[in-house]
């Protein structure tokens, strides 16, 4: 089996493709199969997000197509950068841009309301009749201690405390089984 995964975040390509391969199953990105349109995501929710990018994708390959839309939540800003997190200062943001207006924001927040999450909803498309949804999240905090060595395609990892208590990319394999998009994967893999 064969699943396109429509996104050009690095990040998320290594993510979704090592998840797979624990299942089985292959992973193409749009790379590999010579995809060069671009989706624009217009939604105002993650999930409308998702679903139209996963059949805008799925209308090029005719395979099983995975898209994602997800980002950061950060309660005392109501929720902000959301469905925005890419854009959250009006443009297609760098990784460095985002750390930088991280660094500007976190110490304006008080510190017993730094409550965070990273979202993820993703839409797997067999077929026009066949679309499936999930959503998860992983719950944390902000911190103002920077952590440079955040992957690349993930900027508000920089700044992020999990809810198990340690910065996200320090959890153990099976503490990363609890990541937001891997528990997608676990919910939509029965699909396949």
């Amino acid at each position: 089996m064969r699943v396109l995964l429509a996104t050009h975040n690095p990040g998320k390509i290594k993510v979704y493709t090592s998840a797979f391969k624990t299942y089985g199953i292959d992973v193409c990105s749009l790379d590999d199969l010579g995809i060069n349109d671009d989706y624009q995501e217009i939604g105002t929710t993650f999930e409308e997000n998702a679903r139209a990018k996963a059949l805008f994708y799925y209308h090029f390959a005719k395979i099983p197509t995975l898209a994602d839309d997800g980002g950061f939540e950060i309660d005392y800003l109501k929720g902000e950068p959301g469905v925005k997190s890419r854009r959250w200062l009006g443009h297609v943001c760098t990784d460095e841009e985002i750390v930088q207006h991280l660094n500007k924001v976190i110490p304006l927040i008080p510190p017993n309301q730094r409550s965070a999450r990273f979202v993820a909803v993703s839409c797997l498309v067999k077929s026009k009749s066949e679309i499936y949804l999930t959503r998860n999240a992983e719950e944390g905090y902000l911190t103002e201690k920077l952590r440079k060595d955040y992957p690349a395609g993930f900027p508000y990892r920089s700044h992020f405390i999990s809810k198990l208590g340690a910065d996200f990319n320090d959890l153990t394999l099976v503490e990363q089984e609890n990541q937001h998009r891997l528990k997608n994967i676990q919910e939509l893999i029965k699909y396949l």
